[in-house]
C-alpha cells in the first residue's frame, strides 16, 4: 500500500488512546487512478487502533470503519457507533455525504461501512466539488465503549477502579460508587464498629471492605459477600430494584447500625432536610404549618423544561376558594392559600427525577424519556422559606443514569469526584474518563440532533448536588492512618488468605492431597460400613508434595500425630470397593522409595488411608502383617436394649485361627464374662456365622485381590425377644428402611428446613420427641402438619397429636411418597391444652399504619373478643402514654369490612367464604381520641384505591366523624392522619363509597350525614361504607416473582 496516497490528520492534543470519541479525518490523493483498498495510519480510541478503509473499484467508493485489524485473536470486542463522511470543498458547504453506523467489532468483523458509498461517476464529477487537486478528504466521527477481552487498566488509566456485576446488580453498583465518593460518609462507615461481626451477616464490616478495595484495590471489587451480607439469595441479584426504594432501605439500615455510637446522626447531618406545609388564610391572622424531613426529593420532570422548573413547581401555592375553601375551626370556612416550602436543605441533595411512573389510565408502569435540563451549578435560594447563613449554592457530583425501559435496562453513573469539572463514567467493572459535555448535557434525555448517536432511552434519574459551602467537609482526603488498624490487619490478613488461595489453586498440579482416617472416627457411627462418606470433610487432611516417597510420608505423619513409625500401619482405601469401604495394605518397606503415585492404581484418588495405631495397652511395635496369611477386621457389638451399634476396635488375624478363640477377647472388651455366649455377624455377607469352629478365613466372603476389612458383629446369643429390635439383622433392617423427612417452619418461611432420619415405624410421640431435640424445645411444645398434596411446599391439615399409626403411614399416596416433608409449628402453650383452645390469627398495626407483626392467639373456645384482646395485650408492648385499649377489624381487599363488637363470641368470628374475596383479623390499639364516641360521632372506614374500588391497596384505617362536620375538615385530619404533604395531597380524592358499585362526590363544604351513613351500613352484605382515597398507588407494581427490597441482616 502506498503510504503517500492517504494522509492521515489529527491534533496533537488529542492523541489520548484510552479517550471514548474521536474524529477520523483522512486525506486521499490521485482518487481518480487509484486501484486498491487503502487504509488510513491508526488513531487510538479505548486503546484499540481504528482506522479508515476505503475499498475503490470502477464503479463505486466503498467506505469501513476498521478496528484492530492486525489483532488476530478470536477473544476481543468492541462496540461503536460512527458516522462517515465525505468533505465538500466548496467555500462553507456542509458534509455532502454521511452516513451512520453501529457495529460491534471483532476478530471475525473488524470492519464496517457501506461498499457503495458513492459512485465513481459522483464522486469524480466536479461540480461536486468533492475534489480538491485531485483529492478526497474522509472523516468519521466515533464513539466507542470499552471494549472486552482486552487488557483494560481503570486504576492506570483513571485512578479509580469499579464494581463487578453479579448479574444484574449494576444499580447497585452505581450507587454505591457515588456513596462512596461522598467522602465523608465513607469515612463514618470505616469508622462503624465491626471487630466481632460475622462477614457473611454484617452489612457495615462487607461495606467497609467494598469501600476499602475501592479505595486501595488496583482492579475492580466484587460485591457478592455485601448482597449476600444483605440476605438475599441468588435471584435478588438476577433481578433489577426499584433503585430509590433501595437507596433508602440502604441508607436507614446503614442509619440503624450507626444508632447508640459516636457515629449517631452522621446520615441526618448529610442528607436531611426540612419543609413545611403551610396554609395560610387570606383575610385574617390564621395559618397552619406542618414541618417534615426528607432524604431525597422527588421532582416532576414530565412537561418541564428544567431543574428550575420542576422546583418551582413543587413550591407552587393553591388557592382554596370557593368550594374547596380551609376549615379554620372557629373563624369558619376561609379562602387561603397552601403549598411546601423548604426550610432547610441538606449538605448533600439527592434528586430523583420522576422519569418511571404508574399510569393510571392505562394500569402500567411507564418511563418517561423527555428532555430535561440540569446544571453544573444551582441556586436554590428562591425555594428556602428564608436565606441561610450560607446561600444555597450547589455543584452537581453525580448524574445517574439508566439506558432502557420500565422493563429492565442498564445503570451507570458519572461523578464528578473532587467536583472540580473533571468527570468520569464508571459503567460495572469499567472506568474512563469523559467529557462534561457527556456527563451533562448527554443525559437531558429526548432527541437533541446536536448529540450524535444518543439513545433517546438514555437519561439520567437520580441527579447528587453538594452544597458548595459544606464541599471541604464532604470531599474530604481519607488516608490510610484514617482507618483503625484492627480494620486494615482483618483486610490484610483476608487479602494474604485470598493470595494463598490462588496460589494453591495455581499450583494444584503439584500437589495431592491425603484424608486420614482414625478409629475414632468410626465410634459414633450406627449404620452400615464405617463411617458416613459425608462426614469425610471432618478428616484431617494433608496436603503433600507429588514428589514425596512413601517414606517422607510416614515421616510426617509420626510427627503430625506423635507415633513412632513401628507403631502405626497405612492402609489405602481402595477405589473398586470404596462404598464397601474396603482398604489395601501398604508396604511401607517396600514402597519407601516410592512416590503415592506410583502406588498401584487400586488405592482411591483423592487418597484416602485408614492410620492404624497401636493401643495404648500393647506396648512395642506392631506385629507384621502378611496379606496372604493375616486379615485385618473391624469388630462391632450391638446392643439389642439401648438399639445401639457400638464400634470395638480392629484387630489383625491369622487366617487359620478359629473364631470361636476370638470370643473371650471380644467379652473382655465388653466387660462381660468369659463364658458369654456370643454370636457373629457377618456384614458384608449380611448373614450369621452359625459355625465359630471353622477357621476364619473359611467363613469370610473375602474380596478379590485380598482386599481387607471385613467388619463382624458380635451380640449376646440369648437376648429377649419381646425387644424392638432383637437382633442385629433387625437393627439392620431398620436401618435399610428408615426414611428421612424434611421439616419447615410453618410460622417463619425464612428459617432454614432441616432432615432428620426417622424410622417408618415411629409413632407420634417419638417423632415430636426427636425434632424437639433437634431443636431444643418442649416436645409438648411442637405440632406438625403434613404439607397439602399437590404441593410438598404449602402446609396443609395438621397431624393430631392423638394419632396412632406410625409416621410411614402419614404418606399414603404414592406420588407423596417420593418427598417426606413436614411442618412443624412452636406453641407456647402444651399442644394438649388445644382441644379447649381455639387458634386465632391475626395482624397487630400499630398508630402509624405500619402492619408491625403477625399474631397468634390461643382463647379459649367459649371466649369473647374482649378475652382474645385482653390475650393480645399481655403480649404487645405500649408506650407510656397509652390507654392500653384494643380493637378487632376484619379486612377484606384492603378494605375494613367489620369492626368486630367486644361482646362477640370468637366461634362466631368466620371468614366469609361466600365471595372470592380473602379476609384478615387485625388487632389494632385505639388512639386517645377515639376511645370515645357521642351519639353524634362514628367510626368511618378509609380505603386506598386507584380508578376502581376494586384496585385497593394499602394499609385501611378508621377516622372519627361528627354529625354535620364539613367533609374539607375531615379530609384535613386524614391528611394529618397520613402525613401526605401537600404537594401529593393535592392529586388525592375523596370520595363517599356507599358499595363498591355506588359512589359520592361531596364538596369541602358538604357536611358529614351520620344518619345516612347509618343507613347505608345494611345495603351491601360484608361491606361498610367508607370514604375512598383515589390516588396512584407509589408501590410500583411488581411482577409475581418480585419481592418488596429488604434488607436483613
Amino acid at each position: 500500500m502506498d503510504g503517500d496516497d492517504i494522509v492521515q490528520k489529527e491534533k496533537a492534543e488529542d492523541q489520548d488512546e484510552f479517550r471514548a470519541e474521536a474524529t477520523i479525518s483522512a486525506t486521499l490523493k490521485n482518487v481518480a487512478q487509484i486501484k486498491r483498498d487503502q487504509l488510513s495510519p491508526p488513531v487510538y480510541v479505548r486503546t484499540l487502533p481504528w482506522r479508515i478503509l476505503l475499498k475503490p473499484n470502477d464503479s463505486n467508493l466503498g467506505f469501513f470503519l476498521q478496528c484492530n485489524g492486525e489483532n488476530n485473536s478470536s477473544s476481543w470486542s468492541c462496540y461503536a457507533k460512527a458516522e462517515l463522511r465525505l468533505k465538500c470543498h466548496k467555500l462553507d458547504a456542509p458534509a455532502a455525504r454521511k452516513r451512520p453506523i453501529k457495529h460491534i467489532f471483532c476478530a471475525k468483523a473488524n470492519d464496517f461501512g457501506y461498499m457503495n458509498f458513492i459512485s465513481m461517476s459522483e464522486l469524480l464529477n466536479p461540480d461536486n466539488h468533492f475534489m480538491d487537486n485531485g483529492s478526497i478528504t474522509l472523516e468519521v466521527d466515533l464513539v466507542a465503549e470499552a471494549p472486552h477481552g482486552v487488557p483494560w487498566d481503570s486504576k492506570k488509566h483513571t485512578g479509580y477502579v469499579g464494581l463487578r456485576n453479579q448479574g444484574a446488580t449494576c444499580y447497585i453498583n452505581s450507587l454505591l460508587q457515588m456513596l462512596y465518593f461522598t467522602n465523608s460518609l465513607r469515612l463514618c462507615v470505616y469508622r462503624v464498629p465491626t471487630e466481632a461481626d460475622d462477614i457473611n451477616k454484617s452489612m457495615c464490616l462487607t461495606l467497609q471492605r467494598v469501600f476499602h478495595g475501592m479505595q486501595f484495590s488496583d482492579r475492580p471489587v466484587g460485591t457478592k459477600r455485601l448482597t449476600k451480607s444483605f440476605g438475599w439469595q441468588t435471584i435478588d441479584m438476577l433481578m433489577q430494584q426499584d433503585v430509590q426504594e433501595f437507596l433508602r432501605v440502604f441508607l436507614e439500615k446503614l442509619e440503624s447500625k450507626m444508632r447508640g455510637t459516636c457515629l449517631e446522626g452522621t446520615i441526618p447531618a448529610l442528607f436531611e432536610g426540612e419543609m413545611s406545609s403551610y396554609i395560610k388564610c387570606k383575610n385574617i391572622d390564621f395559618n397552619s404549618t406542618r414541618y417534615e424531613t426528607f432524604y431525597d426529593i422527588q421532582l416532576n420532570i414530565k412537561d418541564m423544561k428544567n431543574i428550575y422548573e420542576s422546583f418551582q413547581y413543587y413550591v407552587a401555592s393553591e388557592a382554596l376558594e370557593g368550594d374547596n375553601k380551609y376549615d379554620a375551626g372557629v373563624h369558619g370556612l376561609q379562602e387561603a392559600s397552601k403549598g411546601v416550602i423548604f426550610t432547610a436543605l441538606p449538605p448533600v441533595l439527592h434528586l430523583h427525577l420522576m422519569r418511571f411512573q404508574y399510569d393510571a389510565k392505562r394500569d402500567i408502569s411507564t418511563k418517561y424519556n423527555d428532555r430535561f435540563e440540569f446544571y453544573e451549578q444551582i441556586n436554590l435560594d428562591p425555594y428556602l422559606a428564608k436565606q441561610a447563613m450560607t446561600p444555597a449554592d450547589y455543584v452537581l457530583h453525580a448524574v445517574l443514569v439508566h439506558s432502557g425501559d420500565i422493563h429492565g435496562g442498564h445503570y451507570v453513573v458519572f461523578i464528578n469526584p473532587k467536583a472540580d469539572g473533571r468527570w468520569y463514567k464508571f459503567d460495572d467493572e469499567i472506568v474512563t474518563t469523559c467529557r462534561k459535555e457527556e456527563a451533562i448535557e448527554h443525559n437531558y434525555g429526548g432527541i437533541n440532533d446536536e448529540i450524535k448517536f444518543h439513545s433517546k432511552s438514555t437519561n439520567a434519574y437520580m441527579l447528587v448536588y453538594m452544597r458548595q459551602s459544606h464541599l471541604d467537609r464532604i470531599l474530604i482526603d481519607i488516608p490510610q492512618c484514617e482507618i483503625s488498624s484492627d480494620l486494615l490487619e482483618r483486610f490484610d490478613l483476608e487479602r494474604r488468605i485470598d493470595m494463598v488461595c490462588r496460589k494453591q489453586h495455581i499450583e494444584a498440579h503439584l500437589h495431592l492431597t491425603i484424608n486420614i482416617i482414625l478409629e475414632e472416627h468410626f465410634e459414633a457411627h450406627q449404620k452400615f460400613r464405617l463411617f458416613d462418606t459425608e462426614s469425610m470433610t471432618a478428616f484431617k487432611s494433608f496436603k503433600l508434595q507429588r514428589n514425596l516417597t512413601v517414606d517422607n510420608i510416614v515421616e510426617l505423619l509420626s510427627s503430625a500425630f506423635g507415633v513412632p513409625r513401628h507403631r502405626m500401619r497405612l492402609w489405602g482405601m481402595c477405589s473398586i470397593a470404596a462404598k464397601d469401604q474396603k482398604f489395601m495394605y501398604i508396604d511401607v518397606e517396600a514402597y519407601a522409595m516410592r512416590t503415592l503415585n506410583e502406588i498401584p492404581n487400586d488405592v482411591q484418588k483423592p487418597w484416602c488411608i485408614f492410620l492404624e495405631l497401636a493401643q495404648a495397652d500393647c506396648p512395642g511395635r506392631l506385629p507384621p502383617f502378611n496379606p496372604q496369611l493375616d486379615v485385618l477386621l473391624f469388630l462391632k457389638f450391638y446392643d439389642a436394649r439401648r438399639q445401639h451399634l457400638n464400634y470395638i476396635g480392629c484387630t489383625q488375624q491369622p487366617l487359620n485361627r478359629r473364631l470361636c478363640e476370638l470370643v473371650p477377647e471380644i467379652n473382655r472388651k465388653l466387660g462381660f464374662a468369659s463364658n458369654t455366649k456370643l454370636t457373629v455377624f457377618d456384614e458384608y455377607a449380611g448373614w450369621k456365622i452359625h459355625d465359630l469352629e471353622e477357621p476364619i478365613g473359611n467363613l469370610l466372603n473375602m474380596a478379590p485381590k485380598q482386599l481387607q476389612g471385613t467388619i463382624l458383629i458380635f451380640e449376646r446369643e440369648n437376648v429377649d425377644a419381646k425387644l424392638d429390635l432383637p437382633t442385629v439383622a433387625d437393627y439392620l433392617m431398620d436401618v435399610v428402611s428408615r426414611i428421612e423427612i424434611s421439616f419447615s417452619d410453618k410460622a417463619n418461611p425464612y428459617e432454614p428446613d432441616f432432615t432428620l432420619e426417622l424410622s417408618p415405624r415411629c409413632n407420634y410421640d417419638q417423632l415430636a420427641q426427636t425434632v424437639a431435640v433437634h431443636l431444643n424445645t418442649d416436645p409438648t411444645k411442637l405440632q406438625f402438619f403434613k404439607c397439602i398434596s399437590y404441593d410438598w411446599k404449602m402446609p396443609g391439615v395438621d397431624v393430631p397429636y392423638t394419632y396412632t399409626g406410625t409416621i410411614n403411614d402419614l404418606w399414603t399416596q404414592p406420588k407423596e411418597s417420593s418427598k417426606k416433608h413436614l411442618f412443624y409449628q412452636k406453641l407456647s402453650l402444651s399442644i394438649h391444652e388445644l382441644d379447649n383452645k381455639n387458634v386465632f390469627k391475626c395482624i397487630y398495626v400499630s398508630n402509624n399504619l405500619k402492619e408491625e407483626k403477625k399474631l397468634v392467639l390461643y382463647p379459649n373456645r367459649n371466649d369473647t373478643v374482649r378475652e382474645l384482646l385482653d390475650k393480645a395485650a399481655k403480649v404487645l408492648t405500649f408506650t407510656d402514654s397509652s390507654q392500653k385499649k384494643l380493637r378487632l377489624l376484619r379486612v377484606s381487599n384492603h378494605k375494613i369490612v367489620a369492626i368486630c363488637k367486644n361482646y362477640e363470641p370468637i366461634d362466631g368470628l368466620r371468614v366469609d367464604l361466600s365471595t372470592a374475596r380473602i379476609s384478615i383479623y387485625r388487632i389494632e390499639e385505639i388512639p386517645n381520641e377515639e376511645a370515645q364516641l357521642d351519639e353524634n360521632e362514628l367510626l368511618i372506614p378509609v380505603a386506598h384505591y386507584t380508578n376502581d374500588l376494586r384496585n385497593a391497596f394499602g394499609v385501611p384505617f378508621l377516622i372519627k366523624v361528627r354529625h354535620k362536620e364539613p367533609h374539607g375538615a375531615v379530609k384535613q385530619r386524614i391528611q394529618r392522619r397520613l402525613n401526605v404533604p401537600d404537594t401529593e395531597w393535592e392529586h388525592y380524592k375523596f370520595v363517599v363509597c356507599i358499595t363498591l358499585h355506588l359512589t359520592i362526590d361531596v364538596s369541602d363544604n358538604s357536611l358529614f350525614d351520620l344518619v345516612a351513613f347509618r343507613n347505608w351500613s345494611g345495603i351491601e352484605m360484608g361491606q361498610l361504607p367508607f370514604f375512598g382515597l383515589d390516588h396512584i398507588n407509589k408501590t410500583r407494581k411488581r411482577e409475581s416473582s418480585e419481592k418488596a427490597i429488604k434488607i436483613y441482616n
